[in-house]
């Protein structure tokens, strides 16, 4: 059970505990009600308080988290490079074709199974999801406190894609709504009655028929990225789903290489990166030798 501690500032004096922590602290709703069937989930000056009592400029208030489970089977045989881990977050590079959740076909090979041997049976909350076949930077909520901040604040990610073609225009910004909700289509799609979708890209190289690009989404819809890129006529290069071709790599050559977000406890500013993999770096070093660098 974490333990979270606040110093409550003359600001929140006479407050009651749920709004100081809803408000001021960000927990959610659904945390607080399960705080308030968690005996002594609160504390303040060490004297245990419920939700609707009102908290003092000057006392100490004890937060504790309660233990959420997981059912996913754990398997020690799966290997995934930590970047950062303490009490609160971990940040993993995921590899190639490890999706995160379990599926039908893949049952025991995700984080999640990573998870379950690593930490037991404590539940994990993954913060912007990446598909099975991409690449680099994720983060795990280690509580639903952290993971419910870490999604309200949001964060930078940047990617590298290497799409099929040149781009008429090297850098720019590609503005067009996106729609995941017809459940028969399986994928996103370009339509009026999406949601405001935004994604930033510069070109790093080409070599006239590959090129590779630095991509930062503004937005995080499903599937944003590959949507995009296909919708201006340059798939990610093993897209299938989108367009692309399986003529110079296996899967959607889509790699999260940076990431940059405050921490969702300490609010330190936190930045993390990923080399590409193999697969892309192959094809990155054949653009580079071929093309050449803007």
């Amino acid at each position: 059970m974490r333990e979270l501690v606040f110093n409550i500032a003359p600001e929140h004096d006479g407050k009651q505990a749920y709004h100081y922590l809803r408000y001021a602290e960000n927990f959610s709703y659904a945390l607080i009600v399960k705080m308030r069937h968690t005996e002594n989930s609160l504390l303040l000056d060490g004297v245990p308080i419920r939700t609707i009592d009102r908290i003092k400029a000057g006392s100490v208030l004890k937060a504790y988290i309660p233990e959420s489970e997981s059912y996913f089977v754990p398997n020690p045989e799966l290997s995934i490079t930590t970047l950062y881990e303490d009490e609160d977050i971990v940040v993993f590079d995921k590899p190639v074709k490890m999706p995160v959740h379990p599926s039908k076909n893949h049952q025991t090979d995700t984080v999640a199974n990573y998870c379950a041997a690593r930490y037991g049976n404590a539940k994990f909350h993954v913060v912007g999801r990446l598909d099975m076949d991409t690449s680099g930077i994720i983060v795990i909520g280690r509580h639903s406190h952290s993971a419910a901040v870490l999604t309200k604040n949001g964060g930078e990610k940047e990617y590298i894609a290497i799409v099929e073609g040149v781009l008429k225009e090297p850098s720019g910004i590609i503005d067009a709504p996106i729609d995941d909700s017809d459940p028969a289509v399986h994928k996103s799609f370009i339509a009026p009655t999406g949601q405001e979708s935004v994604t930033e890209y510069e070109t790093i190289a080409t070599n006239g028929v590959l090129t590779a690009v630095r991509v930062r989404p503004k937005t995080g819809r499903t599937h944003q990225i590959r949507v995009h890129f296909a919708y201006i006529g340059h798939p990610l290069c093993g897209d299938e789903l989108y367009g692309g071709s399986f003529e110079h790599i296996d899967r959607q050559a889509l790699h999260r290489s940076k990431m940059c977000f405050e921490h969702p406890i300490t609010g330190e500013m936190l930045k993390f990166e990923s080399p590409l993999p193999e697969d892309m770096q192959k094809l990155m070093d054949k653009i580079t030798k071929e093309g050449g660098a803007f």
